[in-house]
């Protein structure tokens, strides 16, 4: 276990936002916390208010990188989950149907040609 510094917490905050920019998640409001939790990392929402928290933990598991590496990592996989929460939170109603899967699913697409476009 690594203890995460208010720098560490910084790094993770910029690259949190760099993929937020880079996916177009401008509909959502990011909140970030240094928090002790029972993972690395986490990110909860909220489909009502589109919110979304994210949050690093007072200490992490580092196995085989470096500790800028890790955070890094962590950042844009919690981003990558916040991706998926509008088909999360769809593929949990009742109602939810192959059509709305579908277009759900090609919100997703869009976003990632989008930010894999070449320059």
């Amino acid at each position: 276990m690594t203890f995460t510094t208010p720098a560490d917490f910084e790094l993770f905050k910029k690259e949190c936002r760099k993929w937020i920019d880079r996916l177009s998640l401008d509909e959502w409001k990011f909140t970030f916390y240094q928090e002790k939790i029972n993972s690395n990392a986490d990110c909860t929402s909220s489909i009502i208010d589109k919110n979304i928290v994210i949050r690093l933990a007072k200490t992490i598991e580092i196995e085989n990188r470096t500790k800028r590496e890790c955070i890094k990592s962590l950042a844009q996989h919690e981003v990558l989950h916040s991706l998926l929460e509008g088909l999360y939170h769809q593929a949990r109603d009742r109602a939810f149907c192959h059509d709305d899967y579908l277009m759900a699913e090609h919100c997703v697409i869009h976003r990632l040609q989008k930010a894999f476009k070449e320059k």
